[in-house]
């Protein structure tokens, strides 16, 4: 169909070769099993979560402008050739990359964003707006503590 109202689960497929998707998810979409995006089409709207866990690398990944819901990239461990939406309404998962080189976070995250294996805050411009926890496990105390300084609006764990 060339829209979809509800959710789309397709967390089986381990290959997009063929897939031709709708151009409109009203709920989340789920290719979670994924290990490339070679082929892969995604909907200029996706209204609830996207899960790409799979994906260890970006390569030829074109995302939508918008994502409604989570975005679950926390297979990739580069952010190298990585564009991210503008906007995430939920929680952002990007806990595979070990470095912020190259990365360009969302301007807003509705939720939680979670960077949970960066090992260094070298880079690191973080989203005007995070609705939720900012989770870097994996930094410094004395990072994480400069970090605070500079944004005393965010949480960080």
């Amino acid at each position: 169909p060339e829209k979809v109202g509800g959710s789309l689960d397709l967390s089986r497929l381990t290959s997009a070769e063929g897939l031709i998707l709708p151009e409109s998810v009203g709920g989340s979409l789920d290719l979670s099993r994924l290990t490339s995006a070679e082929g892969l089409i995604i909907p200029e709207s996706v209204g609830g979560g996207l899960y790409l866990s799979g994906l260890t690398t970006a390569e030829g990944l074109q995302l939508p402008e918008n994502v409604g819901g989570k975005l679950w990239l926390g297979g990739l461990t580069s952010a190298e050739g990585l564009i991210l939406p503008e906007s995430v309404g939920g929680d952002l998962y990007l806990d595979g990359l070990t470095t912020a080189e190259g990365l360009i976070l969302p301007e807003s995250v509705g939720g939680d964003l979670n960077l949970f294996g960066l090992t260094s805050a070298d880079g690191l411009k973080l989203p005007d707006n995070v609705g939720g926890y900012l989770y870097l496990h994996s930094l410094t105390d004395a990072e994480r503590q400069k970090i605070r300084e500079e944004r005393p609006d965010l949480i960080i764990l």
